[in-house]
């Protein structure tokens, strides 16, 4: 016959292990969880800068063009002048490659400009092509492409005339090798149009090469790499495969898929012949999808290894539990009791709970450890919280925060009052490249410090690089004109009293009210104020050339 002592101690040991089977699970559970969602941000955000440092470029270059396409069907006298007047011509055109070498010699990667005439309406070979020289910092004239002497079909020759005319509309080509500048090149190229007779295009090319290199530095967990491929899965760059190879030669599981603008906010999982692996990828300005993978046990390496740091330790704690149970079974029933009902609390989520008094014996010790891993608990919680939230440089909240902010607004019904501002810091590149990122860092730092200072009742964004979002608000929104005035007026102040490149405020902005007539959604009211900052941006610059 059992004595009580012995059925008081099997009941509790058996309690325990059911407590400690359960607090496990669930800790492995959400373990597992939490690992998958870091490994999801962490991937999804390296993609992310990746995708934007190089998109900066593609901007550029975009920007580039269109300015020179602007200035060019705003100069044009006639259609019938330009064919017919050689003198008119040839002045048009050096009025042409005089603001187009001074706007492509900013633009990184340019290694040649261009502007060729429709030999539709203009017989002679002229246009203007200028090659970047070896030493990469002035600009030398060659020949332009005499486009009657090729067939439409001769693709490898002229596609780069033909593609932007099938569009009608501004178009990136896809890399090819240019024999002139002997590399291989991506070019942004806009048809110049006279009412609705073409005159020409022109266009920027762009060394493939150095976006490549910079594609070949990113790091990606052990054996994990980054590539570049179109809406097809066919191959631009990747380290294990030739160029325009098709998905359907490599040795990929089906189902996989680049038709999306990118892969959301989870992972997409797919099998390289029998390694399991997970890729986030974006779409480039120009079309590619900048696409990062690596094998799937290197991206949960380090939360397999707490679950199996969890899983002995709760085993740790099992015998622990059982030895103090059978020396003392008597004196910890009523405190284990109190323990079961605290880990019941833990294990449904709530942490702000009340442990029983600490004794001088197991019982008080186990009391402490879990108390210690409430504690780490909640710090983890706040941490995780807060990298998920918050940018590290700046300290203002971050992308991930305002897609959050900008889901909110949409959810709110009825009349809504709030407005956007985007704002770009100038010439991070140049003081980057000049300085050193240091400076740099310091130069985006002080440009969040007016922000967060003028705008001091709105939530700042830092959502990109060189890019911040003010969300206006309450008094921040009735005053938002007299705010952004205040803001530059503060700028020059702060200008006027610093020395260095570094430590001066030179912003870009563009600001909006939410307009429900024109406004579907935030992401409407964003793009608009983008927009104007954009208008603004290019002002500035011009000025600056000027």
């Amino acid at each position: 016959m059992k004595s009580i002592q012995q059925k008081i101690m099997l009941l509790t040991t058996v309690a325990i292990i059911m407590v400690a089977i359960v607090v496990g699970t669930s800790a492995v559970y959400n373990l597992i969880q939490v690992g998958e969602y870091d490994s999801a941000q962490i991937l999804n955000l390296t993609c992310d800068k990746e995708a934007a440092a190089i998109n900066r470029s593609l901007y550029d270059a975009e920007e580039a063009v269109s300015i020179l396409a602007d200035y060019a069907e705003e100069r044009l006298f006639s259609v019938e002048k330009l064919a017919g007047d050689e003198g008119y011509r040839d002045s048009y055109t050096v009025q042409l490659g005089n603001i187009f070498a001074n706007i492509a010699v900013n633009v990184p990667g340019t290694i040649a400009y261009f502007v060729v005439y429709n030999p539709a309406i203009i017989e002679s070979d002229g246009g203007l092509y200028y090659v970047r020289d070896a030493s990469a910092r002035t600009f030398g004239y060659q020949e332009p492409i005499d486009i009657a002497k090729y067939e439409k079909e001769d693709k490898d020759f002229i596609a780069w005339w033909y593609e932007p005319l099938e569009t009608g509309e501004p178009t990136w080509i896809d890399p090819f090798y240019d024999p002139v500048s002997e590399r291989e090149i991506i070019s942004f190229i806009i048809p110049l149009y006279a009412g609705d007779i073409l005159i020409g295009e022109a266009g920027v090319d762009i060394d493939f090469s150095e976006i490549i290199e910079n594609v070949k530095s990113v790091t990606c967990y052990e054996t994990g790499y980054v590539c570049l491929a179109d809406s097809t899965g066919r191959v631009f760059y990747n380290p294990h495969y030739e160029k325009n190879t098709p998905m359907s030669e490599m040795d990929v599981s089906e189902g996989l898929s680049f038709e999306a603008e990118s892969n959301g906010e989870e992972l997409s999982t797919y099998y390289l012949g029998k390694v399991q692996k997970q890729m986030a990828y974006k779409t480039l300005a120009n079309g590619m999808r900048l696409i990062i993978t690596a094998p799937t046990r290197e991206i949960n390496a380090v939360s397999n290894n707490l679950v199996r740091q969890v899983i002995v330790s709760t085993i740790l704690v099992l015998f622990i539990f059982f030895f103090v149970t059978l020396m003392v079974s008597r004196r910890i029933t009523e405190p284990l009791k109190e323990l079961a009902d605290v880990a019941r609390k833990i294990n449904e989520g709530e942490l702000e709970v009340t442990f029983p008094k600490e004794t001088k014996d197991e019982v008080g010790a186990l009391t402490h450890v879990l108390e210690k891993m409430v504690h780490h608990l909640k710090h983890h919680i706040d941490d995780l919280n807060s990298l998920a939230f918050h940018d590290s440089l700046t300290g203002v909240k971050n992308k991930t925060a305002y897609d959050e902010a900008i889901a909110k607004l949409d959810e709110i019904e009825g009349d809504k009052e709030y407005g956007i501002v985007v704002m770009d810091a100038n010439n991070l590149k140049k003081i980057n490249d000049t300085y050193g990122h240091e400076k740099g860092n310091i130069y985006l730092k002080n440009a969040c410090k007016l922000t967060c200072k003028v705008f001091k009742g709105s939530p700042v964004f830092r959502i990109g690089g060189d890019e911040f979002v003010v969300i206006l608000q309450g008094a921040d929104y009735e005053n938002c004109y007299k705010l952004m005035r205040d803001f530059d007026v503060e700028a020059e102040k702060h200008n006027k009293a610093t020395a260095n490149d570094w430590e001066k405020i030179n912003i870009a902005k563009g600001m909006v009210k939410y307009d429900p007539e024109t406004d579907q959604n935030a992401e409407a009211v964003f793009k608009r104020a983008d927009a104007r900052m954009y208008v603004a941006k290019q002002k500035m610059k011009l000025a600056e050339i000027q």
